[in-house]
């Protein structure tokens, strides 16, 4: 009797506190659990799915029957394998993300910067005022394909009547998607720089800058009234009140618009699509996967995806690797970014502001 009573009294104890515990977290789990659920399936599973792929030679009209390669896609990628085929693959793979690169570290500061002096501007409150932020915000809502249709009227050619070239005829290029801006060469390598880029940027700066102007709109709606007073007080202009109190006290949305843009921006994917389809294409590299003068990283591993051609359904791997170097390369730059913008009050920081309180005290 004493051993079936000690069981049942460690089985009550067990029962009440699983009881206590569902009773306690059952709800929050029950919200959760959708959203787990699909996690799990819709970006867990896909990741590591897609990290065996990218290790196999798996093809897609067989299926099941893929076997490890010895990480060939990724030699491909790094030019190792010493085959003349494979490094043009190579070539078009990171001439796409120098594309991708280098429009990121044109475009982020543009997408931040603007969006916020648009932002201070309009917190103060001019005439119309609510007009224009509602006018700066308005291409955010117009989707990517009527957007893209209308820069592509913009600039088409003379012979087509280009809005552009019908209104202000002589200026730029004859054909915007199909020219080259200018060339040059870094050692054996030859860069082409198409007029293309420049419709891309200004659609994307155009349709980009909304969703910045807001979260920054909203964080200035935050900062106290007295700072500005206060400094008012000291003798601090219209430009040092919005060094020292109006970007310090927006730091945290400034600090998330960088990382959401950084993030947008190295997936840029659409823009080039729909106006220029990634060309014109590099004639040693056209019948690759995204060989074209303005192809990025997503339109090679989507070139491969999406092309049901037999050649490049065999590429499924490549794409697949192209996709882990992609995301460890994008968690690199924002963990940086993260590290640069994160909040630096470590012990000495503290302790040299407070003696300076303290001398001024």
């Amino acid at each position: 009797m004493g051993s079936k009573a000690v069981v049942l009294e460690e089985y009550s104890k067990k029962h009440s506190k699983f009881i206590s515990l569902l009773k306690k977290y059952g709800l929050v789990i029950l919200f959760l659990s959708p959203f787990m659920i699909c996690f799990l399936i819709f970006f867990v599973y896909p990741l590591f799915y897609g990290i065996y792929i990218s290790l196999t030679n798996y093809k897609l009209s067989s299926p099941g029957a893929e076997t490890l390669n010895d990480f060939l896609w990724y030699k491909i990628i790094f030019g190792t394998t010493g085959n003349k085929a494979y490094g043009l693959i190579s070539e078009a793979f990171w001439r796409s993300f120098l594309h991708t690169i280098i429009f990121a570290i044109i475009m982020v500061p543009v997408a931040v910067i603007v969006p916020t002096l648009l932002a201070i501007l309009v917190n103060s409150k001019p005439i119309g005022y609510k007009v224009f932020r509602c006018l700066i915000y308005m291409p955010s809502i117009v989707p990517l394909t009527a957007a893209g249709t209308v820069f592509v009227l913009l600039f088409l050619p003379p012979q087509t009547h280009g809005l552009l070239a019908t209104w202000f005829p002589g200026i730029g290029p004859t054909e915007w998607f199909l020219e080259s801006w200018f060339t040059f060469k870094i050692g054996d390598i030859t860069f082409d720089v198409a007029y293309a880029w420049i419709p891309i940027f200004l659609m994307c700066f155009w349709g980009g800058w909304g969703s910045n102007f807001i979260i920054i709109s909203a964080g200035l709606q935050n900062i106290p009234k007295s700072l500005y007073e206060a400094a008012s007080i000291d003798g601090c202009g219209a430009f040092k009140k919005m060094m020292k109190v109006t970007i310090p006290g927006i730091k945290g949305q400034l600090v998330l618009c960088l990382f959401t843009t950084i993030i947008g921006y190295m997936g840029l994917y659409g823009q080039n699509y729909v106006l220029s389809s990634g060309g014109p294409d590099f004639t040693w590299l056209a019948a690759l996967p995204a060989g074209g003068k303005t192809s990025t990283i997503i339109y090679f591993i989507q070139d491969i995806v999406a092309n049901n051609s037999n050649f490049r359904t065999n590429l499924y791997g490549l794409g697949a690797a192209a996709s882990i170097i992609f995301a460890i390369s994008v968690a690199i730059i924002t963990g940086v970014q993260m590290y640069f913008t994160r909040d630096k009050k470590s012990g000495a920081v503290l302790k040299k502001e407070f003696l300076r309180w303290k001398e001024v005290a």
